[in-house]
């Protein structure tokens, strides 16, 4: 609790805030009873919400999505420049398909490349700002102010 009370975070995800101080935990199993009145408070949209904040508070995976994402994509363009150029060298295209296709699926790419690199620099900030301990030390083996 000293731990977590040590965080000055503002929107705090606690069950994935005390996993990541890494004390020893236990589960304590408990057989709720059915409920007898009323409905749920928690309805499916909110569970995403509550899901999304704890993949958010605690991971940069989504970020680093866009940037695989535009990797593939540019991937994907550079092979259909090839098979473009095939075509049109070939005569089976139309006239401009060829360097509108290129242009599009190129810059694209380009673009989500360039957004998957701001979202890792933005992830950054986010992870300091959060101003988390760099450890936590759990027990003091002789410390400086008893005597040896």
């Amino acid at each position: 609790v000293q731990v977590l009370q040590q965080m000055p975070e503002q929107d705090r995800f606690l069950r994935g805030m005390v996993s990541w101080v890494g004390f020893r935990q236990t589960a304590v199993e408990f057989e709720r009873d059915v409920r007898y009145a009323g409905v749920t408070k928690y309805p499916l949209h909110k569970m995403i919400r509550f899901a999304m904040d704890g993949i958010i508070s605690f991971s940069t995976a989504p970020l680093r999505m866009a940037t695989v994402f535009g990797f593939t994509v540019s991937l994907f363009a550079l092979l259909y420049i090839i098979v473009i150029l095939i075509l049109k060298f070939t005569g089976h295209t139309f006239p401009g398909y060829a360097s509108i296709m290129v242009a599009v699926l190129f810059l694209g790419g380009v673009q989500l490349i360039t957004i998957g690199i701001l979202g890792e620099y933005i992830g950054r900030i986010h992870t300091q700002n959060k101003q988390r301990p760099l450890y936590i030390v759990s027990d003091l083996i002789n410390p400086a102010n008893e005597p040896k």
